[in-house]
C-alpha cells in the first residue's frame, strides 16, 4: 500500500502523542510506503528526526500559513502528490478531507470543539458571541462540511459518534473506533500511596491553549484559591511557565508561593515522575475526544478528578470521581470529600485501570487493519 498521511494541524501535546503512536504502528509492516505531510513545529520536528531515516517514510514539511492556505495545499498541491506517487489511500489525521481527489480516504476526528452544544452554551453565557464565531462556528462550517462528505471516519471513543450525531447525519458513515493508548500491563503502575496528613500535590496538565474556553481553566484556579484558605499543606504542579500564567487574566498570583511552574515537558520520564504519592490530578475540560492527561493519571495510579460530562463517563467509566463542570465549589467539595474519605483509594484506582484496559482492548489496535478495511470496502 502507498498511504498519504495528512497531518497538517498537529501541534499540541495531545495530537503529537497520538501521532507518535501512529509511527510505531506504521513500522510494523515494512512493505508499505508512507508520505507524511506535516507542519513545521518543535514536537513534530522531533518525530521527523526520529523516523526520517526510514526508507519507507517520506516527510513533506509545510509552514503554517492559516486555514485558507491549508485548504489550498490539501486540495490542489496534494492532488499532484497523489498522482505522482500513485497513492492508494489518504489518511486525514487531523479532521479534513479533499474534494478533488477521487481515491479512498479515512478521516480521523481529533477535535470535538466544533461539535459540543455544552461548549456553545458556555460561550453564550459569557457573552462571547464574536469569539464563538471565530473559534467554533466558522470551523464547524468548514470541518463539518468536510466531515459530511467523508464516508470512512476514525474516532477514539464511541461518545464521539454521539456528539457528532447532534450536528451531522452519521447513519451513512462507517465508523472505526481505534485505541490510541497502550494497554499492555507493563504500561500501568501500582496505585500510589496516600496520606493526607502530609503535603497534597495537585497536578494540572495543560498546554499553551490553557486560556481556551473549553479548557475551563478558571474553574481550577477558583477552586485552588478557595482551597488555599483552608490551611492545608499542599502544592500545585502545573505544566505552564510562570511568565505565561502571569500574562493571563485567569491566574491568581496569590497561588504563586504554592505552585511549581513546570513549563512544557517533552520527556516521558519527567512526566512520569509527576505521578507520585499524594498526587491528585484534576481535569476541567468541558469537552474531550479522549483526555490523554486523565488517562495518563489513571495508568500511573493516581487519584483523578474529571468533569461530570458524558465523554468522561464513557471514556473513564462510572467509577470515575466527577464534579459539576462549571462549578468551582463542586470541585472544591469533591476534593474535600476525597481528603476525608477513609476508603482505600487503591481499590478505586485499580478498578479504573481495569475498566480502561477492557474498554481499549475492545477497539482496533492497529491503523494498518483499518487501512485494509477501507480499501476493501471501496473495491
Amino acid at each position: 500500500m502507498k498511504i498519504l498521511i495528512n497531518a497538517l494541524g498537529v501541534t499540541d501535546s495531545g495530537g503529537v502523542s497520538v501521532f507518535k503512536k501512529l509511527f510505531s504502528e506504521l513500522l510494523l509492516h515494512h512493505g508499505n510506503y508512507y508520505i507524511v505531510v506535516c507542519n513545521y513545529n518543535r514536537p513534530v520536528n522531533q518525530l521527523i528526526h526520529k523516523y526520517g531515516d526510514n526508507s519507507n517514510i517520506i516527510f513533506l514539511v509545510v509552514n503554517r500559513k492559516g486555514i485558507l492556505y491549508r485548504l489550498y495545499y490539501e486540495n490542489l498541491i496534494l492532488k499532484k502528490v497523489v498522482k505522482e506517487n500513485e497513492v492508494d489511500l489518504i489518511y486525514n489525521f487531523s479532521g479534513t478531507t479533499q474534494f478533488f481527489i477521487k481515491i479512498p480516504k479515512l478521516l480521523k476526528i481529533h477535535n470535538l470543539l466544533f461539535y459540543s452544544k455544552k461548549l456553545d452554551c458556555v460561550y453564550k453565557q459569557q457573552n462571547k458571541f464574536f469569539l464563538w464565531i471565530k473559534q467554533v462556528y466558522f470551523k464547524r462550517l468548514v470541518f463539518g462540511f468536510m466531515l459530511s462528505k467523508s464516508k470512512h471516519v476514525e474516532v477514539q471513543s464511541k461518545h464521539v459518534i454521539k456528539y457528532l450525531s447532534e450536528f451531522i447525519n452519521v447513519k451513512e458513515k462507517i465508523f472505526y473506533i481505534k485505541s490510541d493508548i497502550d494497554v499492555s500491563n507493563e504500561d500501568y503502575s501500582h496505585s500510589k500511596e496516600y496520606d493526607f496528613s502530609k503535603k497534597i500535590k495537585f497536578l494540572y496538565i495543560v498546554g499553551p491553549h490553557f486560556e481556551s474556553i473549553h479548557k475551563n481553566f478558571i474553574i481550577f484556579v477558583s477552586a485552588m484559591s478557595a482551597f488555599d484558605r483552608l490551611n492545608i499543606d499542599y502544592e500545585i504542579n502545573i505544566t505552564l511557565s510562570k511568565d505565561r500564567l502571569h500574562n493571563s487574566e485567569i491566574w491568581d498570583s496569590n497561588l504563586d508561593s504554592k505552585t511549581k511552574f513546570l513549563g512544557y515537558i517533552d520527556n516521558q520520564d519527567k512526566i512520569n515522575k509527576l505521578f507520585c504519592n499524594n498526587t491528585i490530578l484534576i481535569s476541567t475540560s468541558i469537552i474531550e475526544t479522549l483526555g490523554l492527561h486523565v488517562i495518563e493519571g489513571i495508568k500511573n495510579g493516581v487519584i483523578t478528578i474529571a468533569p461530570n460530562e458524558s465523554y468522561a463517563r464513557t471514556v473513564y467509566g462510572d467509577n470515575m470521581i466527577l464534579y459539576d463542570t462549571l462549578n468551582s465549589d463542586s470541585l472544591l467539595n469533591t476534593i474535600q470529600v476525597i481528603l476525608k474519605s477513609n476508603s482505600p483509594h487503591s481499590e478505586l484506582i485499580l478498578s479504573l485501570q481495569d475498566r480502561l484496559k477492557k474498554s481499549e482492548m475492545a477497539k482496533h489496535h492497529n491503523i494498518l487493519d483499518i487501512f485494509k478495511e477501507v480499501l476493501n470496502v471501496q473495491k
